[in-house]
């Protein structure tokens, strides 16, 4: 079995500083500074210098100061780019992948949905977050293509995931279209698993969406608060 290369200072920098946005912790809008990456995080001064250029490249990040940077805000336009890129991508992805996956594959697949409902009963959304990834990646990984699963995965570090997982209603939702996702590739139908996964990520969009313009409408003095 080969080996997994070990990774760069340079690689896990960037991966912690992204997943620490993914996950939530720095939220949009919020100001970072060097000095407090590298003491929240564990990081060095080198590491996080290039973990922040990698981001503010690829639109994560945005430029504040010398000194200092903020999370990008959640623009709607620039979201709705996104999730377009995602749907080439991931259908392309799903009809390869659906023809060549294995059955044990398809089992994990199967444990992996297991895992998300159970992580939503127990209301523990960063296990829902880490399963539905896995779920995607093992259908992904199954179409033999590095460079597609490459840009897949540049494409979904360019926003903030948690926002999505903690709109209300939408985990319900996403567990439903991850069973027909499923269904589709146990069935070896490659078209209907990419219509699932299209149907999926345009829900998910539409939810991000609605979520944003509640939140718009609302007094920035309410914005950190949960709709009723």
């Amino acid at each position: 079995m080969p080996q997994t290369p070990c990774k760069t200072k340079r690689e896990v920098a960037i991966s912690t500083l992204r997943d620490a946005i993914q996950s939530g912790r720095y939220a949009p809008g919020q100001q970072l500074r060097q000095t407090q990456l590298m003491e929240e995080l564990g990081l060095g001064s080198t590491p996080v210098r290039e973990a922040v250029l990698e981001l503010l490249a690829r639109g994560v990040l945005v430029q504040e100061s010398h000194h200092s940077v903020r999370v990008a805000e959640l623009d709607l336009p620039r979201l709705r780019n996104i999730y377009r890129v995602r749907i080439l991508l991931e259908t392309e992805a799903a009809k390869l992948g659906t023809a060549r996956i294995s059955e044990g594959d398809v089992a994990l697949m199967g444990e992996l949905l297991a895992r998300m409902e159970e992580a939503k009963r127990l209301s523990r959304i960063a296990a829902v977050a880490e399963a539905d990834g896995a779920f995607h990646r093992t259908l992904y990984r199954a179409a033999d293509n590095p460079l597609l699963l490459d840009l897949i995965d540049q494409v979904n570090l360019s926003f903030p995931g948690s926002i999505l997982w903690n709109v209300e209603g939408r985990i319900a939702q996403s567990l439903r279209e991850h069973a027909a996702i499923l269904k589709a590739v146990g069935q070896r139908d490659p078209t209907e698993a990419a219509f699932a996964i299209e149907r999926h990520l345009s829900s998910g969009f539409a939810a991000l969406e609605a979520h944003i313009e509640a939140v718009a409408k609302r007094g920035p003095d309410q914005r950190g608060k949960p709709a009723s």
